[in-house]
């Protein structure tokens, strides 16, 4: 069996052909009047929760993300699920944040401008996330190209400042639209607990090392 190493596709093929044919289902279905019903509630759903779904996700690869290099705690088996749980949180979001704007547009909500030029409201806050967002997934896809370049370091930096559209997605996620219910103001609250701890866990291990002698040291000061 072939051991998955971190430089595959964080899609396989299977997957993004399981998912073209099950947008061709959708578009078929669509055609008959059940199909339109069925239609119609997804994106009734979709409009109300997708941005939901997209912050979370987002949330859960930023903690992951963070965590996947730890090494004072995790082993590197956790390392190796914490980089699948972070590409697979990134899909999710990806997926979940086009869902979001479709819907957005198609209801008349969003224009389709709006998805490239950002406008000084709560509406161009979630612009500029969606065009972060696509920076990292950009970046994700190169970045085979980068390390075998030697120049990895060009790719940790793009990579980390397209995670500001964190911060930025949660400020257009409560500002945006009708007033956020109690349910998502706890949510967004939590996921930003869950990432300031991660954080704080990814110091931690950036300092930490400095402070820790190396075995044997006590035995060559005669201690």
């Amino acid at each position: 069996m072939r051991t998955r190493n971190s430089d595959d596709p964080a899609v396989p093929a299977w997957a993004l052909r399981a998912v073209l044919a099950g947008a061709v289902l959708v578009l078929a279905g669509a055609a008959t009047p059940p199909g339109a019903v069925a239609a119609a509630q997804a994106q009734y759903f979709l409009s109300f929760y997708a941005g939901v779904f997209t912050l979370l996700a987002l949330t859960g690869a930023v903690m992951t993300g963070l965590l996947a290099t730890e090494r004072l705690i995790l082993k590197i088996r956790h390392r190796v699920l914490a980089q699948a749980a972070h590409r697979a949180c990134a899909v999710v979001a990806s997926v979940m944040v086009v869902a979001h704007i479709a819907v957005k547009v198609l209801g008349g909500l969003a224009t389709p401008a709006q998805i490239v030029v950002p406008t000084p409201d709560a509406v161009g806050l979630g612009t500029v996330a969606f065009e972060l967002m696509v920076l990292i997934v950009i970046t994700g896809i190169l970045r085979t190209r980068f390390v075998a370049r030697a120049r990895p370091w060009v790719w940790r930096s793009m990579h980390a400042v397209a995670y500001i559209s964190w911060p930025i997605a949660i400020l257009h996620g409560l500002t945006a639209g009708r007033l956020a219910a109690n349910w998502v103001v706890l949510s967004y609250v939590m996921s930003v607990v869950g990432v300031i701890i991660a954080l704080a866990t990814r110091l931690i291990v950036v300092i930490k090392p400095r402070e820790v002698g190396r075995a044997g040291d006590a035995l060559g000061t005669g201690e």
